[in-house]
């Protein structure tokens, strides 16, 4: 698929951060594109935007991805407006924070459902049609921390494990059919996922995630720039720098030093959210007193 002009596209999660940039970048590329996500005013907005700057064509379509039947009606609309879906972006996704004993059962649930089965089901929907025209891109945006466990983060370690099994399998199974499956795998990304994430630790549910996230991180922009150059090759597999392979070869081939460095960052965030729990606390003190 290395020619994308006029090639139709759907991307989830589209209203910001990665989604957003991934959606500017295959309009750039001269696809029409399907933007995807819950917020309406902000992927109508992108949309609008993406037709004037690019001259391609665009839809917004607002969708709660947890609610499976949405899901499906939002491929038959792509397949209603333009006959074919030649590339799906599984991007949407959402954060978790806390110890995996402690965390609530449906904040977990509520981060697989978007995490994992939103993709699996858009995959079910969208492989049919694929089917049909003889080729097709699946591209699911995954995490290196679905190589290694994140510690007070494996609600999404585990989600991300979960959606890179679904891919490895489904590549193979669709390869004879000219569809190919791209799993990505960026590192830390400078967007508001952070602050956007559920924290699921008692007494400080809610705390802003910005400050698990001290370092900025690479631009959308880039990692969008490699989803792009990706889908055009029908890579397999994808890191958007060499810092984030190392990691994770690092914690293949020293899985004990890299545990023992994971405790070290854990204890900080534990402090973290011990300094977040008194300052919640003290907060609810005031309002009470006032």
């Amino acid at each position: 698929m290395k020619e994308l002009r006029g090639r139709i596209a759907l991307v989830t999660g589209a209203s910001r951060g990665i989604g957003a940039a991934i959606a500017t970048a295959l309009a750039e590329a001269g696809c029409h594109v399907a933007l995807v996500a819950r917020s309406q005013g902000a992927i109508e907005k992108l949309a609008d935007d993406l037709r004037q700057r690019y001259g391609v064509e665009t839809i917004a379509l607002p969708v709660d991805l947890s609610d499976e039947g949405q899901v499906a009606a939002m491929v038959e609309a792509v397949i209603e407006r333009w006959g074919r879906l030649d590339i799906l972006v599984n991007n949407a996704g959402g954060g978790i924070y806390g110890d995996m004993a402690g965390l609530r059962s449906d904040d977990l649930h509520a981060t697989f459902a978007v995490n994992f089965f939103a993709p699996v089901a858009a995959m079910y929907a969208a492989v049919p049609h694929m089917r049909s025209q003889g080729d097709g891109v699946i591209v699911n945006i995954g995490s290196i921390v679905g190589k290694f466990p994140q510690p007070l983060g494996g609600g999404y370690s585990a989600s991300k494990y979960a959606l890179h099994g679904a891919s490895g399998a489904a590549r193979a199974e669709l390869k004879s059919e000219n569809i190919a499956v791209v799993l990505v795998c960026p590192g830390l990304t400078d967007t508001e996922f952070a602050a956007h994430s559920r924290i699921s630790v008692p007494g400080v549910e809610d705390m802003q995630g910005e400050r698990h996230a001290p370092l900025r991180g690479v631009p959308v922009e880039r990692v969008a720039r490699r989803v792009v150059k990706a889908i055009r090759r029908r890579e397999r597999e994808v890191y958007i720098t060499l810092f984030d392979r190392l990691i994770v070869l690092g914690a293949q081939l020293f899985p004990g030093l890299f545990e023992w460095g994971l405790l070290q960052a854990t204890k900080i965030r534990r402090r973290r959210f011990a300094e977040s729990r008194r300052q919640t606390t003290d907060d609810r003190r005031t309002k009470t007193d006032d």
